[in-house]
Parts: C-alpha cells; sequence; structure tokens
C-alpha cells in the first residue's frame, strides 16, 4: 500500500509541478473542468467474462451486467495537441449470479454490486479534424479505492440457503486505461465528447466464494473477479469565460 501511495503521490506531484510552471510560462494553453458519465457495457471479450464456480454438485454462475461511472474530470492543457487529464469518479460494476444444486433440482438468483472509487492520470494526444472537431486518444494510470465487502443471500430463511460473499484484494489498487473519442468544441457552449474507454485492473479487485447450505452440510466454492471493463463515455466541459471590459496588463508603470 505504501508504494501505490508513493506512486501517486509522484506523479501528482509531476502534474502541479507542470501546471504552475505552464501557468508562469509567456504561453498559456487553456485548462477545462466538466462532467463526465460512463456506462459500463458487459462484453466479455474484453471485459469479465461469465465464468462458473462448481464445486461438489452446486455450481455458481457469475454473469457480468450493465454497471454505470459518473464524476468530474479536469483538463490541464500542455500543448495545443496534448492535455493531461483528471479526476475522481463513483464505479459501481454489477453482477448477476446463477446458483444451482442438480441433484436436488434447486435453483436461485441475485444481483450484486460492487462499488469503487477512481482518481485517474491520462496523458491525451489530439488530432484535429477542423475548427471545431478533434479526435483523440489517451493512455495512463489510475487509483482505486474500494470502500467495502459485499455479501448477498438468497432464501434466508430456509433450509436451503445460498451465500455470495466478496472481499476486496486491498483498499487500493491500481488500473491501466486507455480511451479513444471524438469531441466537438464551441466557444459558447463548451466542449461535447463522445468515446471508449477500457480499464484493466494490475490485479484482480475481489475474491469470492459462493457457498450453498443445508441443515449442516455446507458446500463453498472460491474464485476472483479481475474487474476488466468496457465503457461509453459522455463528456462536457464548462465553456470559459471572458472577462468584459478593460483589463489591466502587467508591465512597467508610466510616469
Amino acid at each position: 500500500m505504501r508504494k501505490i501511495f508513493n506512486w501517486f503521490l509522484i506523479l501528482y506531484v509531476l502534474l502541479f509541478s507542470s501546471l504552475s510552471s505552464f501557468s508562469q510560462s509567456r504561453k498559456s494553453y487553456p485548462n477545462h473542468f466538466g462532467f463526465q458519465f460512463r456506462p459500463l457495457i458487459p462484453i466479455g471479450v474484453v471485459g469479465d467474462r461469465p465464468f462458473d464456480i462448481n464445486k461438489e454438485g452446486f455450481s455458481t454462475t457469475v454473469t457480468s451486467r450493465f454497471g454505470y461511472s459518473y464524476g468530474g474530470v479536469v483538463r490541464v492543457g500542455i500543448t495545443n495537441l496534448m492535455a493531461i487529464e483528471t479526476g475522481i469518479n463513483y464505479i459501481k460494476r454489477s453482477y448477476r449470479l446463477d446458483f444451482s444444486v442438480p441433484d436436488s433440482n434447486l435453483v436461485g438468483q441475485n444481483n450484486v454490486g460492487m462499488v469503487n472509487y477512481d482518481i485517474p492520470l491520462n496523458l491525451l494526444v489530439y488530432i484535429k479534424l477542423s475548427n471545431t472537431w478533434f479526435m483523440n486518444a489517451s493512455m495512463g494510470g489510475s487509483l482505486n479505492f474500494y470502500p467495502s465487502n459485499v455479501r448477498t443471500l438468497i432464501n434466508p430463511y430456509s433450509q436451503h440457503l445460498f451465500i455470495f460473499e466478496g472481499r476486496r484484494f486491498a483498499f487500493f489498487s491500481n488500473d491501466i486505461n486507455a480511451n479513444i473519442g471524438f469531441e466537438y468544441r464551441s466557444e459558447n457552449a463548451g466542449i461535447f465528447y463522445i468515446g471508449m474507454s477500457g480499464k484493466l485492473p494490475i490485479q484482480p479487485i475481489y475474491w469470492i466464494a459462493s457457498e450453498y447450505r443445508f441443515d449442516t452440510q455446507r458446500t463453498v466454492g472460491f474464485d476472483q473477479i479481475d474487474g476488466a471493463t468496457v465503457s461509453l463515455d459522455f463528456k462536457y466541459f464548462i465553456p470559459q469565460t471572458q472577462k468584459r471590459g478593460v483589463q489591466f496588463k502587467p508591465g512597467p508603470i508610466e510616469q
């Protein structure tokens, strides 16, 4: 955990040092603040694939479902065609659980959500398509915080009980981010962005256990959730307001 904090601290020191040097330079590039919303798409080819946990005749199928993410985003200009993007996001992954005990003809189903907070740090590169349209691609990493474990019960008042439990690997972890998309820039209306992104955790996010109980009998299977996601990205950056009236320009005072 200490190494993660050191890595994160070094990146942010570099970010704010760069921002300070840019603000003091003779030519500055615009910075933007905005909001983003991301539907998480359950694409098994890239994201979390459905998988089974089998243990002594007890089976559990874990299937990724639509989730979502939203938060604030800050874009720091480096050049006309490069920028650094950061912010903070709330992320909720959703999974469907299908339990079955074929020998006893028992089935059960439930949903479970896993929540974390994400602070990305990405380098963006733009391709200018016209005066108002740009294509951009970005890559970087993110620091994630997982606030809690998860647990759900099926048929809690029955003799046949299904239990699903997920325990985080750690409070903090890191992801590799990649994004590509298009944006429309308007001086008065702001910046509108649509694209796609992928997140690949460098380690699984949860240990999971699925349990079947009948009387004194207990059957437990174990596995892990990798947490890879693919999402659509919708971003909006607030337009920069221009000050009106006579502006003071720094320079020597004339006598």
